[in-house]
């Protein structure tokens, strides 16, 4: 084995434990430190107040003096709290979406829950958050259904970012998605600008996730193609449809079953 083989066996080795064991670790250690600056800042915000009133109340002509700097301390304190909160809720994206990814036995899903926490997970891919117009629009009362949130996670994750690339290289650079359900079907919607699977190829596609036929054209629609493979076997209706310079991927999971995916171990 040369160097640069025996490198890429050690890295997969490493990916190996990346998901299940190294991540877990990773956020309970970021978590303690994380929660603790929190609780304190709002502590000392709380203390600011209450001790620039208690010096309003007995000195207040010193008060006066100082009042332009203890506004300034306010402020500041009020922005290290604001922030401590922002960064707090930054770290909860990136945690659920790890923690769905190892969550391998089957639950009660909403989707449009998963897909809200899948959307605010996409913003850390900067392109994404500030290149794309975004139509977002979650289904509240959507019912939940059963089925495992790892492969889900995993499956919806490729998709969007297939849609989002097709977005970012259109000229129009837009993205669509939402949820929504009817007596039977609860179903995510996902759009975008860019047309990236020809409408001529549709039907072979479609042809090719229900034959398990896995080779594509490129890596991309490979990825595609294996999430559409695992949500077929959740027993999902899938639509994939173009117009214009848009399209479209509907997938629909039925809720009503008692059992509509079973992980093979």
């Amino acid at each position: 084995m040369d160097k640069g083989e025996i490198y890429r066996e050690l890295e997969d080795d490493f990916a190996a434990t990346f998901i299940e064991e190294l991540i877990p670790g990773i956020l309970h250690n970021f978590a303690n430190p994380l929660n603790g600056i929190m609780g304190r800042s709002k502590l000392l915000q709380r203390r600011i107040e209450e001790n620039v009133k208690k010096l309003e109340n007995l000195y207040p002509e010193a008060a006066v003096g100082v009042k332009d700097e203890l506004q300034r301390i306010r402020t500041d304190i009020r922005a290290v709290s604001q922030e401590s909160e922002y960064f707090f809720e930054m770290f909860k994206d990136v945690a659920g979406k790890f923690y769905a990814l190892a969550a391998k036995n089957e639950n009660r899903i909403n989707i449009s829950q998963l897909l809200e926490a899948e959307m605010r997970f996409a913003n850390f891919y900067l392109d994404f958050k500030h290149e794309i117009k975004k139509n977002i629009q979650w289904d509240q009362d959507i019912p939940e259904f059963k089925g495992n949130t790892a492969d889900l996670s995993l499956a919806f994750w490729r998709i969007i970012r297939f849609a989002m690339m097709s977005a970012l290289a259109s000229p129009w650079k837009e993205f669509s998605i939402k949820t929504d359900h009817d007596s039977e079907y609860v179903s995510a919607v996902i759009k975008s600008s860019g047309n990236s699977i020809p409408w001529t190829d549709l039907a072979d596609f479609v042809e090719k996730i229900k034959s398990g036929f896995l080779n594509m054209p490129s890596a991309a629609h490979r990825g595609v193609l294996l999430s559409l493979l695992l949500f077929d076997a959740c027993q999902a209706k899938i639509n994939i449809s173009g117009e214009g310079n848009y399209s479209t991927i509907a997938i629909s999971f039925p809720y009503r079953a008692e059992k509509i995916v079973s992980r093979e171990t």
